[in-house]
């Protein structure tokens, strides 16, 4: 078989041409953990190509019922590693369910059954949405759930952060920031508690400011329904409600609008501002000073996951109930440089 190039090496390391240089001709000064993500993908790459008679492709579905910059994000990861999933005998295809209804949902998800070898799902854990997942295991589908986490019955494993750490992180970060504020006025934004992620990050902020800062005033939750809009409104709402906002921690999406609006009322760098998911949105937002942190899961490492979670389920092999990822935390000086020329 035809040896990898080095352009799909350095695409699928994210390594610089020197270092993959030095670490397949074994000269000095490679580390041992760089040295084993060379040999890994060169082992990737290496797979029986996708369709082939040996390794036939498994087709897995991403159902994304969340806020559109994450879904815009995702895609663009699926788009990177789709050679990586390719040579891994997958082929992973995102359907946008932003706008679609919980029964729209469901429906899709029923529709796909007999087209796909297993479904990943990041969205609401309603009624309908746990039915439609549930018919499709009984009839040996492969179903995750991925970033916010569906009923136990309703799928073979999770995949995704702690939520209610996050939670709990969030909520150490402005606890520590407000400390020396006698009663501090603080938002949670939520769109629904239909997201058991979200509801488990809004628990964890809670019940860590409430234990460790109790000078904090957890005033009220705006429902901001994952858009740019409803987050616009209701930060101006609270603001013109409660004269000030020194803390504000978005547990979803439609980050743009919160942070246009603290922004336009002069809030941008004084009221201590966190959300979730470093994307296009979020970094230029931390790039301005308009948020301050970002909790975030690394997607490549989240959609490989779920990529080997639904093969190890479709080969009938042990899949552990819960798959935790790390818990990144950014801020504007942790980005990485922007490209200039």
């Amino acid at each position: 078989m035809k040896r990898p190039s080095i352009k799909q090496l350095m695409e699928l390391t994210e390594l610089s041409r020197a270092t993959l240089d030095r670490a397949l001709n074994q000269r000095p000064g490679v580390h041992p953990r760089t040295q084993k993500i060379v040999e890994q993908a060169l082992d990737r790459l290496a797979a029986p190509p996708l369709g082939s008679d040996q390794h036939p492709a498994l087709r897995f579905r991403l159902f994304v019922q969340t806020g559109e910059a994450f879904v815009e994000w995702l895609s663009q990861r699926i788009d990177h590693l789709a050679s990586e999933m390719a040579h891994a005998r997958v082929q992973l295809d995102l359907v946008n369910c932003f706008r679609d209804s919980d029964e729209q949902l469901a429906a899709r998800i029923l529709q796909s059954e007999n087209s796909v070898d297993g479904i990943a799902i990041v969205g609401r854990n309603t009624a309908v949405t746990t039915a439609a997942s549930r018919h499709c295991m009984d009839n040996g589908k492969a179903v995750i759930s991925l970033v916010s986490d569906l009923e136990p019955e309703a799928r073979h494993a999770f995949v995704g952060i702690n939520n209610r750490a996050a939670g709990q992180s969030a909520g150490f970060l402005i606890g520590r920031h407000l400390q020396p504020l006698q009663s501090p006025n603080v938002a949670v934004i939520v769109a629904t508690a239909a997201y058991i992620g979200h509801e488990d990050r809004e628990i964890g902020f809670r019940s860590l400011c409430r234990n460790s800062f109790p000078n904090i005033n957890i005033l009220e939750v705006i429902n901001g329904q994952d858009t740019d809009e409803a987050n616009y409104e209701g930060v101006r709402n609270f603001i013109r409600k409660h004269g000030r906002l020194d803390g504000i921690y978005n547990v979803g999406g439609g980050n743009d609008g919160m942070a246009q609006a603290l922004v336009e009322q002069g809030l941008a760098g004084r009221t201590v501002c966190i959300a979730h998911e470093l994307d296009s949105v979020t970094e230029r937002r931390l790039r301005s000073g308009a948020i301050d942190y970002v909790l975030s899961q690394d997607l490549d490492n989240l959609l490989r996951t779920a990529a080997s979670a639904l093969k190890s389920v479709c080969d009938g092999n042990f899949i552990a109930d819960q798959t935790l990822l790390p818990i990144d935390t950014y801020s504007r000086y942790s980005l990485r440089r922007e490209h200039t020329g």
